[in-house]
């Protein structure tokens, strides 16, 4: 992902993406890893490509569900069981979700300096 210079540092979007919605490192990774992704993936490709452990993408993809920032598919399995798919929500409304939010931020620090 790319970076944003503000004054004398350079922040990194992913900090932007863990500023706007409270996530943690492996939320972000986790969200990243998906918004690549074409398709919808389920959980075990999740493990083999970040390579952390099962308890780990679970509670991270609970997280990013109940953020509203994925969107959670249970697939009926014929023999029986289910497994869940996931992707990423519409990624224009995520877009202008973190835009919205920054706006709120740069109003507060305008209303602050003005109240300085």
């Amino acid at each position: 992902m790319a970076n944003v210079q503000f004054a004398c540092k350079t922040i990194p979007v992913e900090q932007i993406l863990k500023c706007s919605f409270g996530l943690n490192k492996t939320e972000v990774v986790v969200l990243k890893r998906i918004f690549n992704e074409t398709e919808e993936i389920e959980m075990p490709e999740l493990i083999k490509k970040i390579k952390k452990d099962r308890t780990t993408i679970q509670r991270a993809l609970k997280n990013l569900t109940t953020k509203n920032l994925l969107i959670r598919r249970q697939i009926n399995l014929e023999r029986g069981g289910y497994v869940y798919t996931y992707k990423v929500r519409d990624k224009n409304e995520v877009k202008n979700e973190i835009t919205e939010i920054f706006n709120a931020f740069a109003e507060k620090v305008k209303f602050e300096l003005e109240n300085w």
